[in-house]
């Protein structure tokens, strides 16, 4: 329990013009790791040409993938070994629910089958505590029998978050290129605003997008990891929710240690998703160990900030210097 007197003293709201005006300051970054903008490589259907085409190059790279399978196809099922073994192992990569069929709801109850069941195959496929958010993709092509009130009510009982839309972003129908998609890259680290493509096909099957077009678009996302968060699509929502409800206060405990208060108006059981915080610590600080709770790091200091991952609501943060 915090005492008044020290909620008095961390109660220092920081903002721009303040960010660097002493040692304690801190800002939370826009994004992860204080980059440009984020980016999504998203995935419909099992096609099995991502099989063949897109799951080895992404492994190649180590690169951050959501894929919405849906595991009744046969197709899938053929892939069983891939989508449920190799896949699921790689860094980075996440399932996003879209259906067990990919058939449509003929009633309500039929709905809550289908997505209940797809998210039971992602949950025994990715370790991790319940109840927790799956993001989520509506199936195209198919005819509803319930209404959108009806669907949402399903997903909010089973902590599902719609992604982003399909229109504007579909490869093979609004990117045709690796230059069609990197040029709106560039345009998202420009505006620091979230781009991202859905592929369905790669070299192959349906909605196709060209496998040399494909291996282009990752050696130039490879390019620009500098500025660029890639990431599922999951976590993206979690951080950018999470930041944009979150508060930072701080108190300067003098020249050998800062405390960090990092809180956030979500339902911290469910946005999880670290954030990034960057405190200005003294100048003659070279090195800065991080603790909160028992989690301790040791960071680097530059250009007299640190830059770190906080757990909102979690414990205080404490840094100090490592001489």
């Amino acid at each position: 329990m915090k005492t008044p007197a020290l909620l008095t003293c961390m109660a220092l709201l920081l903002s721009p013009l303040t960010a660097l005006a002493e040692p304690g300051a801190t800002r939370v970054a826009q994004w992860k790791d204080d980059k440009k903008s984020p980016f999504m490589l998203m995935f419909d259907d099992a096609c099995p040409s991502q099989v063949f085409h897109a799951v080895p190059e992404l492994k190649k790279r180590g690169m951050a993938a959501t894929f919405y399978n849906y595991p009744g196809a046969g197709h899938y099922l053929a892939d069983k070994s891939v989508w449920e073994t190799t896949v699921p192992a790689m860094p980075g990569i996440a399932y996003g629910n879209h259906t067990i069929n990919h058939k449509g709801f003929a009633s309500v109850a039929d709905a809550e089958k289908e997505i209940a069941d797809a998210n039971a195959v992602i949950m025994r496929l990715f370790a991790g505590k319940t109840p927790r958010l799956v993001s989520y993709a509506d199936p195209g092509g198919v005819k509803n029998a319930i209404s959108g009130a009806e669907i949402d009510a399903i997903l909010a009982k089973n902590n599902l978050v719609r992604r982003p839309e399909f229109g504007g972003h579909g490869a093979g129908i609004a990117f045709h290129t690796a230059g069609d998609v990197l040029a709106a890259v560039d345009r998202g680290i420009g505006k620091g605003t979230p781009e991202y493509i859905i592929f369905h096909g790669v070299g192959g099957d349906w909605l196709s997008f060209p496998f040399t077009e494909f291996t282009q678009l990752l050696d130039g996302l490879e390019s620009r990891r500098d500025s660029l968060w890639i990431a599922d699509t999951l976590s993206v929502h979690k951080y950018e929710t999470t930041r944009a409800k979150a508060e930072v206060k701080f108190k300067n405990d003098g020249p050998a240690q800062i405390r960090v208060l990092l809180t956030a108006d979500v339902n911290l059981a469910l946005y999880d998703q670290p954030l990034t915080l960057i405190t200005q610590v003294p100048a003659d600080w070279k090195k800065c160990q991080v603790a909160q709770g028992t989690t301790k790091v040791t960071v680097p200091v530059t250009n007299g900030e640190v830059r770190y991952a906080a757990v909102p609501g979690a414990a205080m943060v404490t840094l100090t210097p490592v001489r």
